[in-house]
């Protein structure tokens, strides 16, 4: 039996008849979402890069009735999207590979040892640009990861990218840079201490 389908009228092709109720209810949801929005609001959605993150800026600005736990858990996929653009953002396990001059599999196998960051995306593994050098790895952050082992991935790029009072309310990241090695080690070391209390 086939399903019933209604026409798009933007590509003269065909929906199902689900997929037509759901885009309606869609539409309807984003249209009370986006005259919900301050017109400053509204002009941040617009300069987003793509189409799906403007969706995401959307449902998280939207003065619209919906559970606190889908607010929380949309904001914190907007905050960790911000923080992989910070400082280069991510990298393509080919990109990693070619950076430090051996394959994906070695990239796959020095993430799975502990020796390289990488953050799970929608299609494998993203790598942070940050902890690479145009020569390899970031001078200490291997050394670093050691220190933080045992961290989640989240609280590894929290710790390299905010200010951190143990080290002197500079970013650990910008320590590792300037070569205070040991600054970062004693931050890392407290870091993990907080975190297990």
């Amino acid at each position: 039996m086939e399903t019933p389908s209604a026409t798009n009228p933007e590509t003269d092709g065909e929906r199902t008849l689900d997929e037509a109720a759901l885009l309606a209810r869609v539409m309807r949801y984003f249209d009370g979402a986006i005259r919900g929005l301050r017109r400053r609001d509204r002009m941040v959605i617009l300069r987003a890069s793509d189409d799906f993150w403007t969706v995401m800026e959307t449902l998280a600005l939207a003065p619209v009735a919906e559970s606190a736990e889908f607010k929380v858990r949309l904001r914190g996929a907007l905050a960790k999207r911000k923080l992989l653009q910070m400082d280069g953002g991510v990298l393509s396990p080919s990109t990693a590979a070619a950076l430090l001059g051996v394959s994906r599999q070695a990239v796959s196998q020095r993430r799975a040892a502990g020796r390289l960051l990488g953050v799970e995306g929608p299609r494998g593994y993203l790598y942070p640009a940050w902890q690479f050098t145009d020569r390899g790895m970031l001078p200490g952050f291997e050394d670093t990861l050691r220190v933080l082992r045992g961290e989640d991935t989240w609280s590894i790029v929290t710790f390299f990218l905010e200010s951190d009072a143990a080290a002197g309310n500079e970013r650990p990241l910008d320590l590792l840079r300037t070569g205070r090695l040991d600054a970062v080690a004693r931050a890392a070391e407290l870091y993990g201490e907080q975190a297990a209390v």
